[in-house]
């Protein structure tokens, strides 16, 4: 796996447990706001249960989007390589020369 590869995994994963903290805060705030009675709250609690039901949709799209397009971007890399080997060799030969010069400085 190449390094782009890896970080739109780490960048995906890091989104979707973004997205679970906010769940779990926002399920939190909506189990202590059942238990404070009045009318307003009514209104928050409807409010932050429609909120907690979105973002559970939300996160499982987020999830099966980032799964989807890390393998999407795995298979395509794996591909270009094995019909390209020469060039994908070249390409990388470069990119460490380039580095090589940058880290030198």
């Amino acid at each position: 796996m190449t390094d782009t590869t890896q970080q739109l995994a780490l960048g995906g994963q890091k989104i979707v447990e973004d997205l679970r903290v906010l769940l779990r805060d926002s399920e939190e705030m909506l189990r202590l706001a059942a238990n404070v009675p009045g009318e307003g709250v009514g209104a928050l609690r409807s409010k932050l249960g429609t909120h907690v039901e979105n973002l559970q949709s939300t996160l499982g799209d987020a999830q099966r989007n980032a799964q989807r397009r890390y393998r999407a971007a795995a298979v395509n890399t794996e591909r270009y390589v094995r019909h390209n080997p020469w060039r994908a060799i070249g390409i990388a030969a470069g990119v460490g020369f380039v580095l090589g010069i940058l880290t030198a400085r």
